[in-house]
């Protein structure tokens, strides 16, 4: 694979993530045989770059994110980060998102303080209209 950022651009050239490059994206998910959160990473880069995406790369988002996150039953602060990223780098937080989050909230078998307020404050939020400061 080229370099992470060099994916990056290069799946993100359009600003948009189709189906014919999700079998991309999953081989190199996969290229070292194992999920992990520097896959979590590249996932996190290419949602929040991208303006339009298709379902299949929603489905393997999600799905990925959940493997990862989960893998220990906790929500570790690395972790929490991408959540963060995820919800709030395109100023709107939709529906999916935040069932994501809810599933996760159910799925673990702990959580912190930190992430019950992420939660809290992510499904209490307007869907948009809101901002992260500044003028």
């Amino acid at each position: 694979m080229t370099s992470f950022y060099e994916f990056v651009a290069t799946t993100l050239a359009d600003r948009s993530i189709d189906e014919a490059e999700v079998p991309l994206i999953r081989q190199s998910l996969y290229e070292d045989g194992q999920l992990d959160l520097a896959d979590v990473k590249l996932l996190v880069e290419l949602y929040c770059g991208a303006t339009k995406r298709c379902a299949e790369f929603d489905d393997l988002f999600f799905s990925t994110l959940e493997e990862v996150i989960l893998a220990d039953g906790q929500i570790q602060q690395a972790e929490q980060f991408y959540l963060l990223k995820m919800l709030y780098s395109d100023h709107q937080i939709t529906e999916r998102e935040k069932e994501f989050l809810l599933h996760l909230r159910n799925r673990a078998t702990t959580t912190t303080p930190e992430f019950d307020a992420l939660c809290d404050t992510a499904l209490s939020a307007n869907p948009t209209g809101w901002s992260l400061g500044g003028r």
